[in-house]
């Protein structure tokens, strides 16, 4: 029996998601915010082969690609959740992209940024609001 999409996809408390099935959370310093992809994005998108991301000190803009990432069967555009500086990249992605299906929420985490604003959670997804998302999702469960 196949598991619920609540079940299947790990989506944990501590974090904000966006509709990009990405996430969100403080970064290493109060100012600062981490973004990655969800189990949800790397189960689908299968083994990952191979992150591109920007440079630190890059600017990106709220909605618009930073980066991407390829699996054998799949290429996505990974989208910034505000405007701001790129201050950080997870650089152990370039020789082990893996770590995005190993460990999408620690290891696996993309880039740091400063946002330009202020940071307010409030326009992304809760924890509890995302399951909710993840449960439309109808990836061959039936009851």
């Amino acid at each position: 029996m196949a598991l619920k999409p609540t079940e299947r996809w790990h989506a944990p408390d501590d974090y904000w998601y966006d509709g990009h099935h990405q996430w969100i959370a403080d970064g290493e310093d109060t100012a600062t915010l981490r973004v990655g992809v969800t189990d949800y994005t790397q189960d689908t998108a299968g083994e990952i082969l191979y992150v591109s991301l920007p440079e630190p000190g890059a600017s990106v803009k709220e909605g618009e690609p930073f980066g991407s990432i390829e699996s054998g069967k799949w290429v996505g555009q990974l989208y910034a959740p505000c405007d701001g500086t790129v201050v950080a990249i997870n650089t152990a992605l370039q020789a082990e992209p893996q770590l995005l299906n190993q460990d999408p929420y620690q290891k696996g985490w993309l880039i740091e940024l400063h946002p330009a604003t202020p940071k307010s959670f409030s326009k992304w997804l809760t924890p509890p609001s995302y399951r909710a998302l993840l449960a439309t999702l109808d990836d061959g469960y039936h009851d």
